[in-house]
């Protein structure tokens, strides 16, 4: 703090010597005006006191401008008149101005020539003035005072004109008060020793400012520290000084409580921003940056309100790629996602700004078209745009391909008023474009039905498969990162399909919620995952199973955990469920059913943390074991600065309220490290362990 006292009295002190040297300056140069404008009017004075035809002429401020005469001063009528000659008169102006003076005779062609001094000396100098032009015939018509040369050195002087009664030009008096390097040699002097004096002032001012700084105020430097700390960003010490009962104390309190402030601030900005990220997250698509399904939802919803409120006709478009299966299976998965983001963009150039295309999964898009005039005509324009855009060929990662795109069209309100009936007549057009031989579109119209084939066999296969016991549970590791050791599995169903071997869980998952076969799918998973934890894993590791909205609001659920865990002898610290964000929509009866569970000595997962509905306000509701962070959230960090950011606030946020944090669809060893340096304790992924049957990891 002393330093910054004395660079600020140092940096006043120089502004004032910068100030003081203009001041000077100035301050002489209208002290050697003032001189030379006396020095003509004694000129003035003497000269017409002797030569009596002499007039002065004066401007209106009285100050002398030049002296009017029939005769040029010192002629021989003029001395025979005075009896004086010119010697004699600048003689008497030497004396009465103590320093050089001349008389100057102008002609037009040679200028100004000397014709004497005060001494007698006639050499015939030419008089040059450093600012002006002394040829032309205009060129001294007003007393002039500043610098001009004579005999080859410059003075300071005074001119006085000699004009005629018409204004000739005759010559000039000229006066000095000094030689230029005299003159300056002075203006130095006195400038160096006031900055001498205010140099001297200046030390002796930093001098007793050290000693008091360091007397009264060694302390503030620590707390300018702790400002420079918080505003920094760094709130983690707390600010010193505290315990002192004098002002330094209660200006180190003050500190420590703007400290607090900024901490709770903090936090909650960083909920705040985490919060807001995720919602944003949480309703688009994390490949494309589309809407998803759940945003698709909610604006389905809003364009049938405005449909009833304001008659605003809108069309529904359901989009399914064709043969992107085989582009995935020929060139992989990443060539698959890449042309996902390129039909992406070829459609979202061509929608208008109030429509609406999100990704629904996979490879399908919905499309929300407000319409303007006729319903059928503009689908139809819009569809035949999209066609031909898809069925453009393809460039993605080094390859070149072609696919195609089916689409099915309902009306609002012509199809239906309800979202149900508008996406179910829309998923029947979209099945009649792909039944007509695919890349092509086709308008609901009453009387097509979709297939019971298509609707049904599922549910049968559903039924019949538990009957033939075709499901099997595969298990995936979770580890902990702090030693990499497996402290657990994750339980997740395979169906083994005669006709379309091993199936994963979306293709029948949904299904089996809708027709209530997931409540008996349900028990038999955690009859068997209870099962092989006992049997196969160590005592130390626990086994996860996912859980439905449709099994939380089952009355049979803690029977038949009580049941599982009681024939398999697998205590209940070691079985851990997993809920989705979607089943805390009805808290009222979702909370009780857990806080049972819980009781019960189960833990509680939350799953898929930022692809759900109720974003981070869920936590606060419910005391989780372990969050689980959706793999959505872990893709893409090592390339998004933003990802990174999210993810960090949200392990942040999920230890400060006591739980653990859990990533999930790790795939690379840079990830690992990403998450460990954010504090995330678990993980698992591709780049951990592959989902294995339970014969492949006890083998």
């Amino acid at each position: 703090m002393t330093l910054f006292l004395l660079i600020g009295i140092l940096f006043s002190y120089g502004v004032g010597a910068v100030a003081g040297w203009f001041i000077v300056d100035k301050n002489s140069q209208e002290q050697w005006r003032r001189q030379a404008d006396t020095n003509a009017h004694i000129m003035s004075y003497l000269v017409r006191s002797i030569y009596t035809s002499v007039v002065a002429r004066m401007d209106e401020a009285g100050l002398v401008t030049g002296i009017v005469t029939e005769n040029f001063l010192g002629d021989d009528e003029s001395i025979l008149q005075t009896g004086f000659n010119p010697v004699d008169v600048l003689s008497l102006i030497a004396m009465q101005t103590n320093n050089r003076v001349w008389l100057f005779h102008y002609r037009e062609k040679e200028g100004f020539a000397s014709i004497t001094d005060a001494s007698g000396n006639r050499g015939g100098d030419v008089l040059k003035l450093e600012d002006r032009e002394l040829a032309a015939p205009d060129a001294l018509m007003s007393t002039f005072a500043g610098f001009v040369r004579i005999e080859g050195k410059t003075y300071f002087a005074s001119v006085l004109p000699i004009l005629t009664p018409t204004g000739k030009l005759l010559g000039a008096v000229v006066s000095s008060i000094g030689e230029k390097h005299e003159l300056y040699r002075i203006h130095d002097t006195l400038l160096r020793n006031s900055l001498i004096g205010l140099w001297v002032v200046l030390l002796v001012t930093g001098v007793i400012i050290s000693l008091l700084m360091r007397q009264f105020f060694h302390s503030v430097p620590t707390l300018i520290q702790a400002l420079t700390r918080i505003a920094h960003g760094d709130t983690a010490n707390v600010t010193p000084l505290q315990q002192r009962n004098d002002e330094i104390g209660h200006l180190a309190f003050a500190i420590e409580k703007l400290r607090q402030a900024m901490v709770e601030r903090e936090h909650l900005q960083q909920i705040k921003d985490t919060a807001r990220k995720m919602e944003y997250m949480a309703h688009h698509d994390h490949l494309t940056g589309l809407p998803n399904r759940t945003f698709f939802s909610g604006a389905l919803e809003n364009s049938i309100a405005m449909l009833k409120s304001k008659n605003a006709h809108f069309n529904l478009m359901l989009l399914d790629l064709d043969y992107f299966k085989s582009v995935n299976d020929t060139y992989g998965h990443p060539v698959g996602d890449a042309l996902l983001i390129n039909v992406s963009e070829r459609i979202s150039l061509l929608i208008g700004n109030e429509d609406i295309v999100a990704r629904l999964g996979g490879d399908e898009f919905a499309l929300i078209q407000q319409v303007k005039g006729k319903p059928i005509q503009e689908a139809r324009q819009l569809a035949e745009k999209v066609i031909s855009a898809i069925s453009a060929p393809f460039y993605c990662q080094g390859y070149e391909f072609c696919v195609g795109i089916s689409i099915g069209i309902a009306s609002a309100p012509l199809h239906g008023e309800t979202s149900h009936s508008l996406m179910k007549n829309a998923d029947v057009a979209l099945y009649a474009s792909k039944s007509a031989g695919r890349n092509n579109y086709h308008y609901f119209e009453y009387g097509m039905v979709m297939p019971s084939s298509v609707q049904d066999i599922k549910e049968l296969d559903i039924e019949g498969a538990m009957s033939r016991k075709e499901f099997e549970l595969y298990y995936q590791p979770l580890i902990r990162l702090s030693d990499n050791a497996i402290v657990g599995y994750e339980a997740l169903v395979r169906w083994r399909h005669d006709a379309r071997e091993l199936l994963m869980p979306d293709m029948f998952i949904t299904l089996a919620e809708k027709t209530g076969l997931i409540i008996k799918l349900g028990e038999w998973v955690i009859q068997q995952a209870c099962a092989d934890a006992m049997l196969h894993f160590s005592e130390h590791q626990c086994v996860s199973v996912n859980i439905s909205g449709i099994q939380i609001h089952h009355p049979g659920l803690t029977d038949t955990l009580a049941d599982a865990l009681e024939k398999s002898g697998l205590p209940a610290s070691r079985i851990e469920l997993e809920i989705t964000e979607s089943i805390l929509l009805d808290r009222r009866s979702a909370l009780p059913v857990l806080q049972q569970i819980q009781s019960m000595g189960i833990s509680i997962a939350l799953d898929d943390l930022g692809t759900g509905y109720s974003s981070l306000d869920c936590l606060a509701d419910f005391p989780f074991s372990r969050v689980k962070l959706d793999k959505g959230l872990v893709a893409d960090l090592e390339e998004s600065e933003s990802k990174r950011v999210i993810v960090s606030g949200i392990i942040s946020l999920v230890n400060q309220l006591g739980m653990e944090c859990v990533a999930e669809g790790v795939e690379t060893e840079r990830q690992l490290d990403l998450l460990r340096d954010a504090g995330c304790q678990y993980a698992q992924g591709h780049q951990i362990g592959e989902a294995l049957p339970v014969t492949a990891i006890i083998g």
